[in-house]
């Protein structure tokens, strides 16, 4: 599945970590909608996700070649401080 979301080309993406390894098996996964999915469970107080295989994939825009981990984490960290 490729992602078509408009946040593929949000500025506030080029601050995501990049990556063009494949430590995590995530290279090509959206960092968008991991960040997007890390701040819902953050917010949520669910556990956080080491596996990010269900997202899907773009490498369009502002997204492109960022970590999909990284940008998770971001997102969760950032959902826990909201839901504080």
């Amino acid at each position: 599945m490729i992602c078509k979301k408009a946040h593929r080309y949000l500025n506030e993406y080029n601050s995501l970590p990049e990556a063009q390894d494949n430590q995590h098996g995530d290279r090509h996964i959206c960092a968008g909608c991991a960040y997007e999915e890390g701040l819902r469970d953050g917010m949520e107080g669910n556990v956080r996700k080491t596996d990010l295989s269900h997202l899907p994939y773009s490498q369009a825009g502002t997204v492109r070649h960022k970590d999909a981990k990284g940008a998770y984490d971001e997102g969760y960290n950032e959902g826990r401080k909201r839901s504080s």
